[in-house]
């Protein structure tokens, strides 16, 4: 339990995540969800946490098929939603916090994996809800993404290394915040000027082949263009053996 000084409310804007993996989740509450699906709520009433990540809260905002003061789980690697743990405080007390991760569907309408349990081609995954597009390990032939293009919602682009058929596909994608591609798929988007201007961040997608040297120049090159500050290199030289006597 926290002192009562240290209560707080679980709002979005105390549950910051990296770009590279809020980016990929997007707000979403199925109509039997004991939770909202929100990044953060105002009723969301932190009063405890475990001594690591997980913090628990009264919840005062609850999803459809949950109720007002029943206790959930936030648990800081988590960018949406939490977990139902007690029906109430006292429960809590009585008999300690219980598993009732509410089950999540691998996909809904605002994300698209592929390759990753629903969805097998970008047409699949075309939809005018779709805000978030993954690409992780593909072994077939590079993907289109002429499908998503003119997707009134979508916001996210993530492609590994060598799954785009063509990169200058993305200059279509206007509504772009994030958008992470190799290093290969950079350049040409770096080249032809193409990089979409809307972009809040950016990510490089490595397969472990580059070299630092190479990726650093590359992310220079994309925060120049949004005039932000470049990624400094110090070079330390010196007689790195032991002096023996």
């Amino acid at each position: 339990m926290l002192p009562i000084g240290e209560l707080s409310i679980a709002d979005a804007r105390r549950h910051w995540s990296p770009w590279y993996y809020a980016a990929d989740a997007a707000a979403w509450t199925p109509p039997d969800a004991a939770v909202q699906g929100l990044p953060g709520s105002p009723g969301w009433i932190v009063f405890a946490s475990d001594g690591g990540s997980a913090r628990f809260a009264v919840d005062l905002t609850p999803g459809p098929a949950g109720h007002l003061g029943q206790i959930i789980v936030l648990d800081g690697g988590r960018t949406i939603g939490a977990d139902l743990v007690a029906d109430s405080l006292t429960d809590l007390i009585e008999h300690g916090g219980q598993d009732r991760r509410t089950p999540r569907p691998h996909e809904h309408p605002a994300v698209a994996r592929i390759n990753d349990n629903a969805f097998t081609s970008v047409e699949a995954a075309a939809h005018p809800d779709l805000e978030v597009l993954v690409i992780g390990r593909w072994d077939g032939d590079p993907l289109s993404l002429a499908a998503v293009a003119g997707l009134p919602r979508l916001r996210t682009v993530q492609a590994r290394a060598g799954t785009l058929a063509d990169p200058m596909q993305i200059a279509r994608l206007t509504g772009l915040e994030y958008l992470a591609i190799g290093l290969d798929e950079w350049r040409t988007l770096l080249r032809t000027a193409a990089v979409p201007r809307g972009l809040a961040a950016a990510g490089i997608e490595m397969d472990g082949q580059q070299e630092p040297r190479d990726v650093m120049a590359l992310a220079n090159e994309l925060l120049a263009l949004g005039d932000r500050p470049l990624i400094t290199r110090t070079t330390v030289s010196g007689n790195l053996q032991p002096n023996v006597s």
